[in-house]
């Protein structure tokens, strides 16, 4: 995706505003509360084998693809555990990639770091490492509500300039709402997927 134009710009809004639109209060709800409760988790888990909160974050960052939510956590608990314990990558299973399973090991051992060069990874660490108010994670059913198109996307297909682009674009419209960016993304992002059945074109 390259640079967006103004007219691009206006439509992704009005987008993003059809899709907030249909939001029940319950969806509201949750997406406020979603960022909140994975923070929660990495500052528990940081406490729990004396890491960062944003070391654990990159952890789940790198565990997350095909990953269920849910099991994305426990896998992550997983790695820092089977590094207290002195065991190799290839000695636990988690449920995405074992390229991503390395990866995970060494982010967590302070070996490597997530940077902007990853836009949406870098944004999505400082957003549940830190509820960073500047940081945006623009994914996959960010894109698809923004274009209001539901075929596949790649998210990694997003320019830096679009990105940011975007990224602007939503932070300001969430503030406009009394929102953080955060909780306006994961707003949309329930939302999206609630009623993708009817945008399948």
């Amino acid at each position: 995706m390259k640079q967006r134009t103004k007219t691009e710009l206006r439509k992704i809004s009005k987008n993003l505003d059809y899709f907030f639109n249909l939001a029940t209060d319950e969806e509201i709800t949750e997406g406020k509360n979603w960022y909140k409760l994975a923070n929660q988790f990495c500052n528990n888990v940081a406490h729990q084998y004396n890491t960062t909160p944003l070391i654990v974050a990159s952890v789940v960052s790198a565990l997350s693809p095909r990953n269920r939510w849910t099991q994305n956590l426990i896998d992550a608990k997983k790695v820092f555990k089977a590094i207290e314990d002195g065991k190799q990558p290839e000695q636990i299973k988690v449920c995405t990639f074992n390229r991503n399973k390395y990866k995970a090991f060494e982010l967590a051992k302070g070996n490597i770091f997530i940077t902007e060069d990853s836009p949406k990874t870098y944004n999505f660490v400082r957003n549940i490492a830190h509820l960073d108010p500047s940081a945006l994670t623009i994914d996959i059913w960010h894109i698809r509500a923004s274009l209001k198109q539901f075929k596949a996307i790649d998210s990694a297909q997003i320019g830096k300039i679009a990105y940011s682009q975007i990224k602007a674009l939503t932070i300001k419209k969430a503030n406009k709402l009394g929102l953080t960016g955060y909780e306006y993304q994961a707003i949309i992002w329930i939302a999206a997927q609630n009623n993708i059945n009817n945008f399948k074109k």
